[in-house]
């Protein structure tokens, strides 16, 4: 169960597309029974803004604060081929589980240079103290070495991490909050490193996000996107199953990713995730004097990972390997730019973190992409 408050309070005006500034907030929290019995499993808790106009229009100020920590999160091992094996009573336990804790900083920053492009650069500081449990897979990994005698992950370790990108966007979208038709494409690149530098924690990062809207018959919306990263170096072990540059997503898993396909259930350098989404609004009504509209969504994603650029990786297995999730959901939009999404996915590996249940169940703002 679920449970918290998220906020979104909007300044709107006639000459401001799609607002002048919003602020979003959340607190969260869920209890889970687990080994230990029911435990509060998972924290989040955000705030964000959003000032498109900086400096009379010359910079988009996207700040943030962010701190997460979850004593669920998963580590399967690495690559595409990467094992989840129950115990005598069918269950997964502790063995692909980890404590997570986050503190994240950032700040991003967007100026127009022509007519439908844009600049993109920021920073990003995190704190992060991960703790492995006895007998997990982490705990395996970050005690095995490759044949050259290296580590076979890295960053299990309290760390600060700083985080630098820089990117160019492509953006002719006819609404930011809830787009109908035109493109939203990013590519960009992020230089990271940690302290204490005895970590031998630093890489480098590529990632491509390609998006597609196109208007259907009557109040139907196709969007489509393509989302590619490709990363190097001695990365920590939590973000080779994450994505993105400006805004790290769980990836090829997870709510912004392969719905279905739980939060670090598949880790590796390559990934590469496609999504095919239908929507629409079905109805359109006041309370309060307040606006209000309600549609629903069918989407289908596809992905892998690959652990290394070899592509002949016995971590990844043979064949394509591909991994999906089909679902559907609802979208509520509250006034013009407060909108909120709850969405169900199958996936075979759903039952990698709840066995005999192989639904994903998501509630989250803004629409996916």
């Amino acid at each position: 169960m679920q449970f918290g408050t998220a906020a979104t309070i909007t300044r709107v005006g006639r000459d401001y597309r799609p607002y002048r500034w919003r602020l979003d907030a959340l607190l969260s929290a869920s209890i889970k029974g687990g080994p230990d019995g029911t435990e509060i499993v998972q924290q989040s808790h955000d705030i964000r803004i959003d000032v498109p106009y900086a400096l009379n229009g010359k910079v988009r100020l996207q700040p943030g604060i962010f701190f997460d920590r979850t004593i669920n999160s998963g580590y399967f091992g690495l690559g595409n081929a990467s094992k989840a094996v129950t115990d005598a009573n069918g269950e997964v336990g502790r063995r692909y589980q980890f404590k997570h804790q986050e503190l994240r900083a950032r700040l991003n920053l967007r100026s127009p240079i022509a007519q439908d492009f844009s600049v993109a650069y920021g920073v990003q500081i995190r704190y992060l103290n991960p703790h492995s449990y006895e007998g997990s897979k982490l705990e395996e990994d970050a005690e095995a070495r490759t044949d050259d005698g290296a580590p076979l992950i890295y960053g299990l370790r309290p760390l600060d991490i700083g985080i630098l990108s820089g990117g160019l966007i492509y953006d002719t979208r006819d609404d930011e909050i809830y787009p109908t038709r035109g493109a939203y494409d990013l590519v960009g690149v992020r230089l990271a490193g940690a302290t204490p530098t005895s970590s031998d924690v630093y890489w480098g990062g590529f990632n491509f996000i390609l998006r597609r809207y196109a208007r259907l018959g009557g109040p139907f919306v196709l969007a489509g996107r393509l989302f590619g990263d490709f990363m190097a170096g001695h990365v920590p072990f939590y973000d080779l199953s994450q994505g993105g540059g400006f805004i790290a997503v769980d990836l090829p898993g997870g709510p912004q990713g392969i719905r279905g396909v739980p939060n670090g259930r598949y880790s590796g350098l390559v990934k590469m995730v496609g999504n095919v989404e239908l929507r629409g609004w079905l109805l359109n009504f006041k309370i309060a004097g307040e606006k209000f509209k309600v549609g629903p969504d069918v989407f289908f994603d596809m992905g892998r990972v690959w652990n290394s650029y070899s592509f002949n990786d016995p971590a990844d297995g043979d064949g394509p390997g591909l991994k999906f999730g089909v679902g559907g959901g609802v979208h509520v939009l509250w006034g013009t730019a407060a909108l909120f999404r709850v969405e169900l996915a199958y996936s075979p590996d759903a039952s990698a973190a709840n066995p005999g249940f192989p639904i994903g169940i998501y509630v989250a703002d803004s629409v996916m992409f």
